[in-house]
């Protein structure tokens, strides 16, 4: 809410207040001289004082303290309406992104889930005289990644969440940018096109949702390559934190396990 308007509002109802209490005073006082002015005439008449009675029959101003403010009381009464109005309008709104956004959340966690079990599904066993395979059929949009990729990225040894967070790090004299996917208390998934080596020695500075901002240095420990068999597989990298002080590891810590499960979500 705008401060200055709210201040403004209330210096005016007070003024406002003010002006109908004292408009209040006075039509109290003309309602008085108005009967004191009748009596006079009458009295003048008696004793044949043409020229008070002529000044008694003079009436005082007719005041009404509220004629006065009746244009601005409609102004405020149709503002009011447009307020409560707008407030309508934006609560639909709300309904409506909030919907969508859960519908998202929880496709994007399915989704996640399926490529994870995709990952982890171990080969099948070699058959001895196997029949000479079929011909090969066209690449299903969730195929199992490459060995290639396989082989680069190790098997996880600490829980992940979703986050959704920038993330900025350099190596050498090159500064790249990415967007940081999943965040463990060991380490994070930063989504980019822009890979490094194995072993890269980076520097990492991200902001989590909570505010706090995280600087740390970290290892390239596996890459994920743009793979056109996984549509829904961002490519990057997997970084190792190898140095998080006391304050940065309580602050991820603090995260994991106050995250929002709309926005956050966990990641098999």
């Amino acid at each position: 809410m705008d401060v200055e308007l709210s201040r403004a509002e209330t210096e005016l109802q007070s003024e406002e207040a003010a002006l109908h209490a004292e408009l209040s005073r006075l039509a109290q006082v003309s309602g008085e001289l108005a009967g004191r002015l009748t009596i006079l005439h009458g009295q003048a008449a008696e004793v044949g004082d043409a020229a008070v009675a002529q000044r008694a029959r003079v009436a005082p101003p007719v005041i009404d303290p509220d004629a006065g403010f009746a244009k601005a009381r409609a102004a405020r009464e149709a503002a009011v309406k447009a307020r409560r109005d707008t407030n309508t309008a934006v609560r639909a709104q709300l309904a409506t992104a909030k919907a969508q956004l859960q519908k998202m959340a929880s496709q994007l966690l399915a989704d996640e889930r399926a490529i994870a079990a995709a990952q982890a599904a171990p080969p099948p066993a070699p058959m001895k005289a196997a029949p000479p395979p079929p011909p090969p059929s066209p690449p299903s949009p969730r195929a199992v990644p490459s060995v290639t990729e396989a082989m680069k990225k190790p098997i996880r040894t600490s829980g992940r969440v979703k986050m959704q967070a920038a993330v900025d790090f350099n190596s050498d004299n090159n500064f790249f940018n990415g967007f940081s996917a999943n965040i463990s208390d060991g380490g994070l998934f930063v989504a980019t096109v822009n890979l490094l080596p194995l072993g890269t020695e980076v520097d990492l500075s991200f902001t989590l949702p909570s505010g706090e901002r995280i600087e740390a240095k970290g290892k390239v420990q596996w890459v994920r390559e743009v793979n056109d068999q996984l549509i829904d597989a961002f490519p990057g990298m997997g970084v190792q934190f190898s140095s998080l002080n006391p304050a940065a590891q309580n602050a991820i810590t603090q995260f994991l396990v106050q995250r929002d499960p709309l926005f956050f979500a966990d990641a098999e």
